[in-house]
Formats: structure tokens, sequence, C-alpha cells
């Protein structure tokens, strides 16, 4: 078991790495570099995932994994991990539709970039995060904590800082969303959902796997 305080890097970009990660605590991004230091964030890690499961097939890590703020993870050598998915086949199969749930929700984040405007991208983005948390029983008195900032959101949906806020505001003065620093309500879910255009059918329930090796 490691634990990330503040920030890090579990898996940096263009490294072949020796371990899969089990995220037991905080969150975490998948992000693509750029020489000048920018980049895209693909994906967003929370408490249940299952961190570079591709690293039981691919030389190297294509993308980086970086913690937000702190995060505990569980690490396991991936030819332990291998092995272990060899001998027993529930184990490989759970790996597999994680890696099915991840392509899905990569494929449906091409799509908010792709095909919806400023404010549907932002609705379908907090729908998103709000299902998965709900999957893993983290909401907390009705309430989500939002571990990104409005840049690192701009950077998941193709934005900048400044239009995120702006959308963020009108779902605020929609009584759409209620935010206090980084927690947020939504006391119009269902307004919110329609906005987006959102349905969960991609997520396929987003099954926890960060307990899966101890279960074998």
């Amino acid at each position: 078991m490691r634990t990330y305080d503040g920030s890090g890097d579990i898996f940096s970009q263009g490294v072949r790495p020796e371990m899969v990660a089990f995220l037991t605590r905080g969150y975490t991004v998948g992000q693509l570099m750029d020489d000048d230091g920018k980049g895209q964030i693909l994906s967003l890690g929370i408490p249940g995932d299952a961190l570079g499961l591709e690293h039981l097939y691919l030389r190297e890590a294509d993308y980086g994994t970086r913690v937000l703020g702190t995060a505990e993870v569980a690490l396991v050598s991936r030819r332990d991990l291998a092995d272990l998915a060899s001998q027993r086949p529930a184990i490989a199969l759970a790996f597999a539709v994680s890696q099915a749930i991840d392509a899905a929700i990569t494929r449906e984040w091409l799509r908010n970039v792709g095909s919806r405007d400023g404010l549907r991208r932002i609705a379908h983005f907090l729908c998103e995060f709000a299902c998965r948390i709900d999957a893993r029983g983290l909401k907390t008195d009705d309430c989500y904590e939002l571990p990104l900032s409005q840049q690192q959101i701009g950077r998941a949906t193709g934005m900048t800082a400044v239009h995120v806020n702006r959308m963020l505001k009108t779902l605020h003065t929609a009584g759409l969303i209620e935010r206090s620093w980084r927690n947020v309500r939504f006391p119009r879910w269902d307004r919110l959902r329609e906005i987006a255009g959102f349905s969960d059918a991609y997520l396929h329930g987003g099954a926890p796997l960060a307990e899966a090796p101890a279960r074998a």
C-alpha cells in the first residue's frame, strides 16, 4: 500500500511500469502530456478503480496517471497479477470487464468533446461523476466532493477555465447545481440529466475492482 500526499505520478508517460494500482482512497487523473507541459485529461479515477491494467500487456505507459490531492493505492506487480489472472478465470474476467467499461467511458468523453456544446459538456461531466460516485457509495450527506479544479475540468472537456466557470455559473443560476468550494449538490437532478442528454447505460454499473485480488 502506498500513500500519495498532495500530488505525484503513479505511472509516468513513456515509462514501462512494473506495477498495476488499485485505488482505495482519493482520486486520480489519466493525462496525455504535450512537450510544452500542457495536455488532455483522459480519465478520472475514483476509489475502487483499477489503474493501469493495460500494463499487463503493453510495453510502456502511453499516458500518465497522477493523483489529485491525497490518495492511497495498492500496488501489485504486473507479473504477479498476470499469473493470478491466468490461474483464476474469474479475476481475468473482472479485469476484462473493467477495461471494457473504461473504454466505454473514453468513447463517451470523446463524444462529449466532439458533439456537445459547453453547457451540455459540463452537465454531462457532472452527471457521470455523480453516477460513478453513487455506484461506489461515496456520496456524503447528499453532497459530492468534486476533486478537480475548473482548469482541470476544462482539460477534461476541451474548454478553457473561463468557459467552465461561465457554464457552472449558468447551471447554478438555473438552480441545477449548488456549489460550496468543491462540494456540489444537484437539487434538480432530472433536469440536469435532461440538459446533458445523459444516460448511464455506458457505465454498466461501475463495479469496483480495488479489492479484486484480495477476493481471489
